[in-house]
């Protein structure tokens, strides 16, 4: 009797509660148009926080492996599940409000109208399509079938955030920073708080004598480091206006980059600190070539260059020249020198992720192939990801996944070479992070909307974006025609 009248009722009374938050959170678009970007952000930052803490994750070190084990109860696993339905809820309904309110939004408070710049449509697009390649498609061609969820409900938070970032009376930079630092910030006092929530036991790292790894209020160290990274060049290229504020936002990220002991993240960051560091010096030193029209091909040109050797000198060392390594294992520790030998074990995931992906080369092997059964196959039982972003799309959703993930890379290399004398290199050093990072981790995770990656994500495409836009071509009539028409 219980099942029969009560649950229906309960399911009746959440269904009735959802449509009314929808209902509001749409007129809250509606009333205030301009903050909504900043207020989703946000919200989503907060919850990636507070499902870490509610999980009452323990990090423990047993027989020679970690263990992560969990303190929480029912209602806390519960309160997760409800928060990340209120996030999705709230993507739905600033979707469809942006769809009834369209022409009101576009004539007052786009921030590219207002400026006189082009609309990001082409890379909105982009991004839409590659979604759709990525997670879609392999659902219904791949060479597994596997559905879930949540390769559905993404897409519209991706939407709502393209959509309402061009309304953002907020720099897009600042709530970027924001975010960020709300996790970078909230790691640093719960170590101090809950460190065992927090803190990797037993890690084997090349400092000897340094065995604990930070893993933050995210999901993994990688991923802090992730969002340390793009924070820490975020702040070089766009300075914060106090002193005090850019002082504890440098030294705050600066010593989550090294507790992390996330080496592709912290190799990134000195790199985007070197372009930015480069590029502001040549601007200084030779003025024509900051102030000429093409003339910031130059530092491009430099700055690429220097990123390639930095990777090919990096490739050599790990792959090739074993001299070198064996005079760093009488400095470091042995066991993590002899691990960079196979970039950290990431060799043998990447002869995976390759094998996986010719067996099904058009459509890939699907949503599933890194999930948790799949990865005790293939004798990989934590490597949760390809540990390559190129990769990670092969496996899954083959060379239609791929072409579309090179496709959407096209508009944002454009769009930071746009933006690199605006920003005075910035973009093209955080450009240089990103490309740094999906060599070694799957830096696009479009199905984790609360992992960490997905804010250092956000925070560099709503950046580029917003600064690379190219300024809108307006029709002038021939002056011939001018005065025919007048006469």
């Amino acid at each position: 009797m219980l099942q029969l009248t009560v649950l229906p009722l309960a399911a009746f009374v959440l269904a009735l509660l959802s449509i009314m938050a929808i209902v509001m959170v749409a007129g809250a678009g509606f009333r205030w148009p301009a903050r909504m970007f900043s207020y989703l952000m946000l919200f989503m930052a907060s919850t990636s926080v507070a499902t870490t803490i509610l999980s009452g994750r323990v990090l423990a070190f047993m027989d020679e492996n970690l263990v992560v084990s969990s303190e929480a109860d029912v209602g806390s696993a519960v309160s997760t599940k409800l928060l990340l339905m209120a996030v999705i809820g709230c993507s739905v309904a600033l979707c469809a409000a942006w769809l009834f309110n369209f022409k009101n939004y576009k004539a007052s408070l786009d921030r590219f109208v207002g400026r006189r710049l082009t609309a990001p449509d082409d890379i909105t697009i982009a991004f839409v399509v590659f979604y759709v390649a990525y997670c879609i498609l392999p659902i219904f061609f791949g060479q597994s079938y596997y559905f879930h969820i949540n390769l559905i409900y993404p897409l519209f938070t991706y939407i709502a955030l393209f959509l309402w970032v061009r309304l953002s009376s907020t720099d897009p930079v600042v709530v970027g920073k924001q975010c960020l630092g709300l996790i970078v910030f909230s790691s640093l006092i719960a170590a101090i708080v809950a460190p065992q929530l927090v803190f990797q036991p037993g890690y084997i790292g090349l400092i000897p004598g340094f065995d604990s790894r930070f893993w933050g209020v995210t999901s993994h160290a990688n991923a802090l480091g992730a969002v340390a990274s793009m924070f820490l060049v975020l702040e070089l290229a766009e300075p914060s206006a106090k002193a005090w504020v850019r002082a504890s936002i440098l030294s705050a990220t600066g010593l989550t980059l090294i507790l992390t002991q996330s080496k592709s993240s912290i190799a990134a960051a000195f790199v985007g600190f070197f372009i930015i560091f480069c590029w502001r010096l040549l601007s200084r030193s030779n003025k024509a070539i900051a102030d000429s029209k093409g003339g910031s091909l130059i530092p491009i040109a430099l700055l690429g260059g220097f990123i390639i050797s930095i990777l090919g000198g990096g490739a050599f060392i790990m792959f090739f020249d074993t001299d070198i390594l064996d005079a760093l294992q009488g400095q470091l520790d042995a066991r993590a020198v002899g691990h960079l030998s196979t970039a950290t074990g990431r060799t043998l995931i990447w002869e995976a992720a390759i094998n996986g992906g010719l067996e099904s080369p058009l459509f890939g092997q699907g949503g599933d192939y890194w999930g948790p059964e799949n990865r005790l196959r293939l004798g990989l039982a934590a490597a949760a990801t390809a540990h390559n972003l190129f990769l990670q799309i092969f496996s899954r959703s083959g060379f239609v996944g791929l072409a579309a993930l090179l496709v959407f890379l096209y508009f944002l290399i454009r769009y930071s070479i746009h933006a690199a004398k605006p920003t005075r290199g910035g973009s093209i050093a955080l450009l240089a992070v990103f490309l740094m990072r999906s060599a070694f981790e799957a830096n696009i995770q479009l199905n984790t909307l609360l992992s960490a990656e997905f804010f250092a994500m956000m925070a560099h495409f709503t950046y580029v974006i917003d600064r690379g836009a190219r300024p809108r071509k307006l029709f002038e009539p021939k002056s011939s025609h001018y005065r025919s028409v007048r006469a």
